[in-house]
């Protein structure tokens, strides 16, 4: 009866898992598979018994709780208990494509029909739930960087590292690899801070002569400069008056291609055209006529919290300023008021996942927080002057290759 017990509470909590970290539960017990969601058809770990057998034999070598990740960038969690295997996974770190969502079901054998959109993790998430899960199964706990050594052998010998820096250092005096100076890429940051767009680009480029080495190869050298000039234009672009999340995200999207791109001269104009687009919107930001800091800031906190209800009082005591301030000082700015902004916000995102997901009508609807499907049609048909099922039918990308 105590072991009963104990196999319905453990039922309970690993089903609750599955639903509350997006992500297929399962357990290995004397070669029988056990899944604690719904339909284990379309995961990987359920269907494909080579991963299942690189999970088992990594747990049996290693005591700490075993991660590992596969080509597609899905990581996937095994926690061995006396002679039992906890698997979780997929957990996906990059936001996928359809035809790249099609890819990674096919490799795994998995039939069209069961594929569906994976939620995204970021790896601090997935150390999180490994040791979340390796406590409630072995009673045990890990930190983050324990579970990190364990599975990505993280370097922790400070004198290696100290003699490693130390030969840098002399190597890179020896080839003067260093002779661009900080105010010669200020200029190139305060170019893109004033919206001067063609002036940016040309200084990246006349820099690119004389900048020290990113890299061991040639690819990797121009892959991370390509990176470090995404991530500081966007910096520039947000002193200019971007707001942060539209920065951070275009920047975010030219650091992935660059990442995934293999041809240098690919990455460059991923590189300038980051920069370009970082810059126009500086000098988009400029050309509208001046509005205050308090409805840049709205807008910003609109960008980061669609997917939420979002209630005027809190944006306004987020600010420190009172709600009927802030709408009539928003309305007055923008022509518009802030719950129009909001539903202008949700429809262009639902708009992206119509093109690009293959995500159900509510589906999307619940994603960008619209309360029904109906409403949802009403606010994007007023918006886009179609139904959004006209509008995943004209602007659907080619069929899967």
């Amino acid at each position: 009866m105590e072991e009963e017990s104990r196999v319905n509470h453990q039922n309970y909590i690993f089903n609750h898992l599955a639903g509350i970290f997006h992500t297929g539960v399962f357990c290995l017990k004397e070669k029988r598979l056990i899944s604690y969601e719904e339909n284990p058809e379309y995961n990987p770990v359920y269907n494909n018994e080579v991963l299942r057998n690189t999970l088992t034999g990594n747990a049996d070598v290693q005591k700490e709780p075993v991660i590992v990740s596969d080509d597609f960038h899905m990581f996937y969690v095994c926690v061995k208990w006396e002679s039992v295997y906890y698997m979780m996974g997929p957990f996906s770190t990059q936001v996928m494509s359809r035809i790249e969502r099609h890819r990674f079901y096919r490799f795994y054998g998995i039939d069209e029909k069961w594929e569906k959109g994976l939620h995204y993790h970021t790896l601090m998430e997935i150390l999180q739930i490994t040791g979340m899960a390796a406590k409630l199964i072995t009673g045990r706990e890990y930190t983050d960087e324990q579970l990190m050594r364990a599975n990505y052998q993280a370097m922790d010998n400070k004198k290696e590292e100290q003699q490693e820096r130390l030969w840098f250092d002399i190597k890179s005096e020896d080839e003067d690899i260093y002779r661009h100076t900080y105010q010669e890429e200020r200029r190139i940051l305060d170019a893109v801070k004033d919206g001067n767009v063609e002036e940016a680009v040309r200084l990246s480029k006349e820099m690119d002569a004389n900048i020290g080495r990113l890299g061991e190869s040639e690819t990797d050298h121009w892959r991370n400069l390509s990176i470090v000039a995404a991530t500081l234009c966007a910096r520039a672009a947000i002193e200019g008056g971007v707001m942060p999340a539209i920065a951070y995200r275009l920047s975010g999207f030219y650091i992935n291609k660059s990442t995934a791109c293999k041809d240098i001269t690919q990455i460059l104009i991923y590189r300038n055209h980051a920069i370009e687009e970082l810059t126009r919107l500086v000098r988009r930001q400029k050309e509208k006529r001046h509005t205050s800091s308090y409805t840049e800031q709205c807008k910003d906190y609109v960008y980061g919290h669609y997917r939420e209800k979002i209630y005027l009082d809190d944006i306004a005591d987020t600010l420190g300023i009172s709600s009927s301030y802030l709408s009539r000082l928003f309305k007055r700015e923008t022509g518009i008021s802030l719950q129009d902004f909001i539903n202008d916000v949700r429809v262009e995102k639902a708009a992206n996942l119509l093109i690009y997901s293959e995500e159900t009508l509510p589906g999307i609807a619940g994603y960008v927080n619209f309360p029904s499907q109906s409403y949802f049609g009403k606010i994007f048909k007023q918006k886009m002057q179609m139904t959004p099922k006209k509008y995943r039918e004209l602007h659907k990308p080619a069929e899967f290759f």
